[in-house]
C-alpha cells in the first residue's frame, strides 16, 4: 500500500513565514526629529517682571533653556513662569532633545514696559542748572561731559544711557538723588544696551554693549548724594580715569546697587566704584559687583561691612578680574573704622593709621610688595578672628587666600619678603587673636612692637622674614612694653620666629614647628632676647621648652629683680656674653631645675639649631663667659663657658 503526502501545506507555511518576515522589515520606522518652539506672554512692569513661557516643541523629551539674563533651566512643562529682574529685551534660547536628535531655536523677547506711560527718548546735551527730575517713563541719552549744577532727582525705573565718551560731572550745587526700588531700579548704562529702555540707538541689535562704552558719573567734591537700587553698567571709559561712579572729594550713600560689565582697572586701578578719594561718612552697603576689571576702591576714612557681594548673583562663577577691595592711604588722618568684608580681600600699599582699626573674623588683607601698615600715635589694631575664621595678612600673590587677586592665574607664587610688616608704635594696646601672617618680613620682621604693648594669641606666623639682623624676628617684640602677651601662637618656615624684650614673660604655649609637618621649623630655631638690664619689670618668668632663649647681650638682673626658669628651659649665649646677677644667685630662680641648661649659641644638641647654619660649626669651651653672682658659678648644667 502506498501513501502520498501532499507538499502544498508545507510550502504554504514557508511562504507565509517569508512574507511575514518581509512585512516586519518594511514597516520599521525611524524616530522623528525634534522641533524646538516656544511662545511667551509678559505683563507691564519695570522690575521683577513675570513671563510665562509656552513650550510647543514636538518630539522632544528634555529641554535646555537659556533665558538671556544669565540664568538657565531644564523645565519640561508645557507652560511655566520665569521672573526677570527688570524690564528689557532678552534673547531666549531653547535646545530640545529627543530620540530623533536635537533642535534649537531662539528669539528676542521684550519683557515689560513702564506701566501707564510710553517711553520717550530725551537727549541730554547741555548743563543742568535748575533742580531737575528725570522721569521713569523716559530714556535719557547723555551726549558729552554734562555738568550737573543743581539737584538732579531720578525717579524709580528711570533709564539713563550714555554715548561713547559721555559722563555726568557735579559742579556748583550739584547733587544726585537716585533712589530706586528693588522692583524699579535706576539704570546708568550704554546707549547700545537694548535690554534696558529698548533699542535706543535704533540699530535692531546690530551693536552690543561692552565694558567702557561710556565714561562715568563724578560727584566731584559735592557731598550728600544718595544712590540706592541703581545699576551702573558698561562704564569705565575715560582712559586713566576708568570708573563708573567716582566719589572724588565727596561723601555719599550707596546702597543696594549693582556695578557690572565695567572698567575700573588699567593704570589707575580706581575701581568701578571709586571711593579712594572720598571723604569721611561714606556708606557703601548691600551692593553687587561683577564682571568689572576692578570692583571697588576705598580709603581709611570710613568703614566697610560684610554686606556687599563680588559675584553675579545669577552665576557665582562670574566675578571681577582683580577681585578685591583696593585701599588708598589719604592725606587726612585715618578714622576709627572697622572692616568686615570676607568674600574678597582688602589690598593695601603703605598705610598710616592714627586711629583704631578693627578687623572682623574672616577678613583677608593682601599687601603689595614692600607694603607697610604703620600705626602711629593714637593708632592701634584689633583683630577679632576665630579658629574657624581667622584674619589673614598675606601676599598679593597668594591665590590660596582670597583668590587670584592679581589676575595672573598661576604666573606668580607667594614667597618670603613679599610684603614688609605691621609696625605698632602707638601707646595704645593692639590685640590680635586668631590671625595668620604669611609671606611678609621684607625688612626682617612681620609684626614689630616698637615701644608698644600688645596681646597676640592663637596666631600663625609662617613663610616670613629676611636675615637682616639678630633682633629682626618675624614677631619682633624686642622693644615691646611690659604687659605684652604672646601665647598659643605657631611659628614655622620663618627666618627668625620671635624676639622679646627683657620685660616680657613667656609661657610654654607657643609652638615652633608646622603642626602638619613637625620637621618644618624655622631657620634660626630660637627666641632672641634683648636685654636692657630688666629696667621695667621686677620679676620675669620664662617657660618655653621647644626652643632656646638666645641672649644677645648679658642677661643682667639688678638687685631685687628675678628671673624664674621653667623646667627644661634652655638658655644660649653669644660670644662674650654672661649671666650677671647683681644681687645673689637666688635671683635666677629654678636655675638647677630639671632639664634647665646654660650653653653656647653654637650648641645644636640643646634647643635646636639656633644659629641657623646646620652643622657648619660646633660648640667649644670658651664660647661664652658663664654665670656670675659675686663669683663665677660652676654648676653642672653650664656648658662651653670660659668660667
Amino acid at each position: 500500500m502506498h501513501f502520498t503526502v501532499s507538499r502544498l501545506p508545507l510550502l504554504a507555511a514557508v511562504a507565509t513565514l517569508g512574507l511575514s518576515s518581509c512585512k516586519k522589515d518594511d514597516t520599521e520606522t525611524v524616530a522623528p526629529k525634534p522641533k524646538a518652539a516656544f511662545a511667551y506672554t509678559a505683563s507691564t512692569c519695570q522690575g521683577n517682571c513675570p513671563v510665562t513661557f509656552q513650550n510647543s516643541s514636538q518630539n522632544a523629551s528634555s529641554y535646555a533653556w537659556d533665558f538671556g539674563d544669565n540664568t538657565t533651566g531644564t523645565q519640561t512643562e508645557a507652560s511655566f513662569g520665569h521672573a526677570y529682574a527688570q524690564a528689557g529685551v532678552y534673547r531666549v534660547k531653547l535646545r530640545a532633545t529627543g530620540a530623533g536628535g536635537v533642535d534649537t531655536t531662539s528669539q528676542r523677547i521684550t519683557v515689560g514696559v513702564a506701566s501707564g506711560c510710553t517711553r520717550q527718548v530725551i537727549p541730554v546735551t547741555s548743563a543742568i542748572g535748575a533742580a531737575t527730575t528725570w522721569e521713569s517713563c523716559n530714556v535719557y541719552v547723555v551726549d558729552g561731559d554734562i555738568s550737573v549744577n543743581n539737584v538732579l532727582t531720578l525717579q524709580p525705573g528711570t533709564v539713563v544711557k550714555f554715548k561713547p565718551g559721555s559722563k555726568l560731572t557735579l559742579n556748583g550745587s550739584g547733587r544726585v538723588e537716585a533712589v530706586g526700588t528693588a522692583a524699579a531700579p535706576i539704570f546708568f548704562t550704554s546707549v547700545k544696551d537694548d535690554a534696558h529702555g529698548g533699542d535706543t540707538n535704533a540699530d535692531a541689535g546690530a551693536t552690543a554693549p561692552a565694558r567702557k562704552d561710556w565714561d562715568h558719573v563724578n560727584l566731584n567734591g559735592k557731598s550728600g548724594s544718595r544712590l540706592e537700587y541703581c545699576q551702573f553698567l558698561y562704564a569705565g571709559g575715560g582712559g586713566t580715569n576708568s570708573y563708573s561712579l567716582g566719589l572724588n572729594g565727596a561723601d555719599a550713600s550707596i546702597r543696594n546697587s549693582t556695578f557690572a560689565h565695567s572698567g575700573g582697572g588699567g593704570a589707575s586701578m580706581r575701581g568701578a566704584l571709586s571711593a579712594g578719594e572720598a571723604t569721611a561718612n561714606v556708606v557703601i552697603t548691600s551692593n553687587v559687583f561683577f564682571d568689572n576689571e576692578m570692583p571697588l576702591r576705598v580709603n581709611t576714612l570710613f568703614s566697610l561691612d560684610n554686606s556687599n557681594s563680588f559675584q553675579n548673583p545669577q552665576n557665582a562663577s562670574q566675578k571681577n578680574d582683580y577681585n578685591g577691595i583696593w585701599v588708598t592711604d589719604p592725606s587726612a588722618r585715618s578714622q576709627q573704622l572697622s572692616w568686615g568684608e570676607t568674600e574678597v580681600p582688602f589690598v593695601l600699599d603703605d598705610t598710616n593709621w592714627e586711629s583704631h582699626l578693627t578687623l572682623d573674623a574672616g577678613v583677608t588683607l593682601k599687601l603689595l610688595p614692600n607694603a607697610l601698615m604703620q600705626f602711629n600715635a593714637g593708632g592701634y589694631l584689633t583683630v577679632q578672628g576665630t579658629a574657624a575664621q581667622p584674619v589673614i595678612f598675606t601676599s598679593y600673590k597668594d591665590d590660596a587666600h582670597g583668590g587670584d587677586t592679581n589676575h595672573d592665574g598661576n604666573a606668580s607664587a607667594p614667597a618670603k619678603k613679599d610684603w614688609r610688616n605691621i609696625l605698632a608704635g602707638s601707646s595704645a594696646e593692639s590685640e590680635l587673636s586668631y590671625c595668620q601672617l604669611l609671606y611678609g618680613g621684607s625688612g626682617g620682621s612681620t609684626i614689630s612692637l616698637f615701644g608698644a604693648a600688645a596681646s597676640i594669641t592663637h596666631c600663625t606666623f609662617a613663610h616670613n622674614g629676611q636675615d637682616d639682623g639678630l633682633t629682626e624676628a618675624t614677631l619682633d617684640a624686642s622693644r615691646a612694653k611690659a604687659g605684652t602677651v604672646i601665647q598659643d601662637n605657631v611659628f614655622f618656615d620663618n627666618v627668625r620666629p620671635l624676639s622679646i624684650a627683657s620685660s616680657l614673660d613667656l609661657d610654654n604655649s607657643n609652638s615652633f614647628h608646622n603642626p602638619l609637618n613637625t620637621a618644618e621649623k624655622n631657620q634660626y630655631q630660637g627666641i632672641v632676647t634683648y636685654w636692657d638690664i630688666n629696667a621695667t619689670k621686677a620679676s620675669l618668668s620664662w617657660e618655653e621648652t621647644e626652643v632656646a632663649f638666645v641672649n644677645l647681650q648679658n642677661l643682667d638682673l639688678v638687685a631685687g629683680k628675678t628671673l624664674r626658669l621653667g623646667n627644661n628651659v634652655t638658655l644660649k649665649f653669644l660670644p662674650g656674653t654672661e649671666v650677671f646677677l647683681r644681687g645673689a644667685a637666688e635671683q635666677l630662680q629654678n636655675a638647677a631645675g630639671t632639664g634647665v641648661t646654660f650653653t653656647s649659641y653654637k650648641d645644636d644638641s640643646r634647643g635646636g639649631d639656633s644659629n641657623g647654619n646646620g652643622a657648619a660649626n660646633s660648640p667649644a669651651a670658651g664660647d661664652w663667659k658663664g654665670v656670675y653672682a659675686g663669683a663665677w658659678k660652676s654648676w653642672s648644667n653650664i656648658y662651653f663657658a670660659s668660667n
